[in-house]
């Protein structure tokens, strides 16, 4: 018996960052509402530590959530996103698969805003 069929199944996550890249909002196919955003977190290797690992993780806003943020998120922004995980495959035009694990959001809460300068 394998190690992973005896964990709840429960997929949420939580992440903390700083919106290194954003994307306008794009319609898919069906007309729902996807913003895309790059987050960057930053934290200790350990605790401690000097050392720190830097980590890009890309978040999707789908729906109303999309919609109402859009005007709201900038680059350089502190975020909180709350969310599950899920899987993408792809593959390229020489036949490799590619895998990318990002985060889809449920919920997005501003830490600290950036000053904009008028």
């Amino acid at each position: 018996m394998s190690p992973q069929r005896d964990l709840p199944g429960l997929n949420y996550a939580v992440i903390t960052g700083v919106i290194k890249r954003r994307k306008g909002i794009n319609m898919t196919r069906s007309g729902v509402p996807v913003l895309h955003l790059l987050v960057e977190n930053t934290v200790d290797s350990y605790p401690g530590s000097l050392e720190t690992t830097v980590a890009d993780i890309e978040v999707d806003v789908w729906g109303k959530l999309a919609t109402a943020l859009d005007s709201t998120l900038h680059e350089g922004d502190a975020v909180l996103v709350e969310g599950r995980l899920a899987h993408r495959k792809s593959e390229d035009r020489a036949g490799g698969e590619h895998y990318k694990t990002l985060l889809r959001a449920r919920r997005i809460e501003l830490i600290v805003k950036k000053e904009r300068k008028a």
